[in-house]
């Protein structure tokens, strides 16, 4: 067997690899999505609240397991060098980041602007003040004067943003927190909870089981009473099964971890196996229920245990295949095209609306957007997806290698 570097130090290419391959989808699915003519198979499950899933619902919940299976890796070098309540800090810090980022994405949707011009534009800025406030840009100096002009910036925007509302000085709302935020919510419970119980996998797997009970408990309305923290926050759904399928990620993360005692490629893949054959199977089992509760569909929005539990087993598997790939065979060529994804996610994921306001604002000057108009006819605008989810990759690793890479 291979070392992958010191214990806590590095983790394996295949978990990079396998979070570029899903933002990559992502994107991808993302963009489709608006294309004319796009077959149902290719969009979330419809009508939102029923029985069932398409590849696409198994994207969200790919991410947030591959978050939890970086955080012992993440973590665990954390903890080589500082204090557990230091660590605890680096969580609390990372999940007020994500929660702010998810709070400028999901206001776009509400805009009241007076000006498609001055909508777009906000947009633009929004996601240029992200980047400052988040890059190590300028880090080398006593004063990091551009992390203070992007959330200067940010601070101007969020005055100037109007609501459809309209009413307050600041009109903003978190509404429902966007995906960069729901990841911060479950990435909160997650390291806090592999923090905990990081010495025994036992604790891990009953935490993972209190998650999907919590989301339970929520539906019977168990919580009906915590209003000042359910304004916030959808307690069964973001802090339970959320979390849990993040937490899932934790204790394959711990598996694949240098200090773990399954060490060789045939012990990995037959633990990843038998881990995916379980959760798949926990996922049907729950899914015979639904006659007696809508809880027990298959639901992406409502984030129903058995869509957590069947999605966290193809990634499960996905991960196999990749691995397979990269980390035992070798096979190795195709990495550099969705790596730079996979190191820095969250770059590429904000890319795709700062791109699609910039073809906006082009078509306000010349009245025409090549972007909308590839996206007429379903070939040409597959075609445009394809080659849109790679040109942010792509642009993603190039800012990168100037140093523009915003991290939480």
């Amino acid at each position: 067997m291979e070392k992958v570097g010191q214990p806590g130090t590095e983790r394996l290419l295949s978990i990079d690899v396998l979070r570029g391959v899903t933002i990559l989808v992502m994107i991808f699915v993302n963009d489709v999505a608006s294309v004319a003519g796009t077959p149902a198979w290719m969009k979330h499950f419809y009508p939102y609240d029923a029985d069932g899933m398409t590849f696409v619902d198994v994207v969200f919940p790919a991410f947030l397991f591959i978050v939890g299976m970086a955080i012992p890796f993440a973590l665990g070098r954390r903890l080589l060098v500082e204090s557990s309540l230091q660590a605890v800090r680096h969580v609390f810090l990372r999940t007020a980041g994500l929660l702010l980022i998810g709070v400028y994405m999901v206001n776009t949707y509400t805009m009241g602007m007076d000006t498609a011009a001055g909508r777009h534009f906000w947009i633009l800025f929004s996601y240029i003040g992200i980047i400052l406030a988040f890059s190590p840009l300028g880090s080398h100096w006593r004063i990091p004067w551009t992390r203070i002009a992007g959330f200067g910036l940010l601070g101007v925007l969020a005055l100037l943003y109007k609501g459809n509302n309209g009413e307050g000085l600041v009109q903003m709302r978190p509404q429902w927190w966007g995906i960069i935020g729901l990841i911060g919510w479950a990435y909160l419970v997650a390291g806090l909870g592999w923090l905990v119980a990081r010495r025994s996998q036992a604790a891990l797997v009953g935490l993972i089981a209190i998650l999907y009970l919590v989301f339970m408990a929520d539906q019977m309305g168990a919580f009906n009473n915590l209003t000042a923290i359910r304004q916030w926050v959808n307690i069964g759904p973001v802090l339970g099964s959320h979390a849990a399928i993040t937490l899932s990620g934790v204790l394959m993360g711990m598996m694949l971890h240098p200090a773990s005692t399954v060490s060789t490629h045939k012990g990995r893949i037959v633990w990843a196996f038998w881990f995916g054959a379980l959760l798949l199977v926990s996922g049907k089992l729950l899914h015979t229920l639904n006659d007696l509760h809508p809880m027990f569909i298959i639901n992406k929005n409502v984030a129903t245990p058995p869509w957590c539990l069947i999605s966290s087993g193809i990634t499960v598997w996905c991960w196999i295949g990749v691995y397979l790939l990269v980390d035992v065979m070798k096979v190795r060529f195709w990495v550099p095209i969705v790596r730079p994804a996979g190191e820095n996610p969250l770059f590429a994921y904000i890319l795709a609306p700062m791109v699609y306001s910039i073809f906006a604002l082009l078509a306000l000057v010349i009245g025409f957007n090549p972007h909308a108009a590839l996206g007429e006819r379903f070939y040409t605008g597959f075609v445009r997806a394809v080659i849109f989810a790679f040109a942010m990759t792509w642009l993603a690793g190039y800012l990168r290698n100037w140093g523009i890479r915003p991290r939480l």
